[in-house]
């Protein structure tokens, strides 16, 4: 199975915020929680969470996606001068 077949069956239906993880016995917990730990990063709840434990005014978040917008229109524009 591929990366995102496995992270799809991962997530659990109906919370964007919660992963599966299967474990058997008590001794596969140390596994089990690593693999959880991998499934949540893959997931992408880990940015989710470090984005929401700061407050960002709006107007920062639009000033920096401004000067990333300025920044690519410079690579491309030198770009297309080559």
């Amino acid at each position: 199975m591929s990366k995102k077949v496995k992270q799809h069956k991962a997530t659990v239906p109906g919370n964007s915020m919660a992963v599966k993880v299967l474990g058997t016995s008590r001794e596969d917990l140390g596994f089990a929680l690593k693999s959880w730990k991998r499934k949540i990063k893959y997931a992408g709840i880990t940015d989710i969470l470090n984005e929401k434990r700061e407050f960002i005014k709006p107007s920062v978040k639009q000033r920096v996606v401004r000067t990333r917008a300025v920044y690519i229109q410079q690579i491309r524009n030198l770009n297309d001068k080559l």
